[in-house]
């Protein structure tokens, strides 16, 4: 189970450098929902019952074309986050490759979305304040709407979060129905209802933070917890634990080469040495040993042998040669008999000699 830090992390490293195309995925989908609303808007102006009905129903089913849209980003996202090629014509990827699993998985969505948005769709019509209504009127009127759309979009996303997984598994199984997408994913997210929605709230700080920026940081927010939804799928499916040994296996073998890549309970069974042929693979050894030490015996026999050979040898020369020895002797007493011959004195007078005398 991957950490919600790490999560983020790997999301991070997906999106290096591609943050271009992802920001305008998202925006592409967000203008499609912007342009949808401004048709209902101006096709039913009226603010009679019908016409309201009629601005509904009419974005309801822009909403379910433009959910096909959504899955094919949620389709490019994964492709980048696999290292796959990807491209903006990822977006339209549902549209070739069975667009109506999409369009009523996205419908079961969006009834959930209309029913949970329902009170503040009714309140909003209905307390509609007049031209001359008061100030405080009108604060109650907006106060009281923006509680009901934010309680709404609250139970939604946690309604709908065992949910999140099936465009997902759309794109990886095409062959699915969008029924039997939706149950895997149920089944997917159960046990992970909890961490899957910490990891959403844990994003609430960075959407606070972008009041400062004029919400111009949500361009990179929203896109950047798409990525790492994708990475909680991926950590579901246990991609990202194969792709972490793999990171691991690199890196082992990077700093060391000659690591080994699987430890000695990984080997198999035929390369572990059975307790049987560990003894007589010792019984062998010991038979080797013995064998050597006896070759070094007879060679140390023969080593003795040889040098008692050579000393009789040597003594027969002796005693085939008997003038040998005394000549040798007689040549060492000769040669210590023999003196260095005195240097005789020179008593010769000298021509300094009569100086000498003089001065005595």
């Amino acid at each position: 189970m991957t950490s919600r830090r790490e999560l983020k992390n790997y999301a991070k490293q997906a999106m290096s450098g591609k943050y271009g195309i992802l920001i305008l995925a998202f925006v592409a989908v967000q203008a499609l929902a912007l342009i949808s609303s401004m048709i209902s808007s101006a096709l039913f102006p009226g603010e009679e019952t019908i016409d309201i009905v009629l601005s509904y129903a009419f974005t309801f089913i822009l909403t379910l074309l433009i959910n096909v849209v959504a899955a094919g980003m949620n389709y490019m996202y994964l492709n980048i986050a696999r290292g796959k090629a990807y491209s903006l014509n990822d977006l339209f990827y549902f549209y070739r490759h069975h667009p109506d699993r999409v369009i009523v998985a996205g419908f079961f969505m969006a009834v959930l979305n209309l029913l949970t948005m329902l009170p503040y769709t009714i309140y909003s019509n209905a307390n509609l304040p007049g031209e001359d209504a008061s100030v405080e009127v009108l604060i109650t009127w907006l106060y009281t709407g923006v509680v009901l759309m934010i309680v709404g979009m609250i139970v939604y996303q946690i309604l709908v979060i065992p949910l999140e997984m099936t465009y997902y598994i759309l794109a990886d199984k095409p062959e699915l129905k969008s029924t039997e997408a939706m149950k895997e994913s149920l089944e997917m997210m159960h046990g992970n209802f909890g961490r899957y929605l910490m990891l959403k709230i844990s994003f609430i700080p960075l959407m606070f933070l972008s009041v400062f920026t004029f919400y111009i940081a949500l361009l990179w927010i929203f896109p950047y917890m798409a990525m790492t939804e994708v990475m909680f799928y991926r950590d579901l499916t246990g991609e990202l634990k194969v792709q972490k040994e793999e990171e691991e296996r690199v890196a082992r073998d990077y700093v060391n080469p000659m690591f080994d890549s699987y430890s000695q309970s990984e080997q198999p069974q035929e390369d572990q040495t059975h307790p049987q042929q560990f003894w007589s693979v010792t019984g062998d050894s010991s038979v080797a040993s013995d064998e050597n030490k006896e070759v070094q015996n007879n060679a140390a026999s023969e080593n003795t042998q040889d040098s008692l050979y050579g000393s009789v040898e040597n003594n027969r020369t002796t005693q085939d040669n008997p003038y040998d020895s005394s000549e040798s002797k007689e040549v060492q007493d000769s040669l210590q008999s023999q003196t260095i011959p005195e240097e005789e004195e020179d008593n010769e007078p000298k021509p300094w000699d009569e100086y000498f005398n003089s001065l005595k």
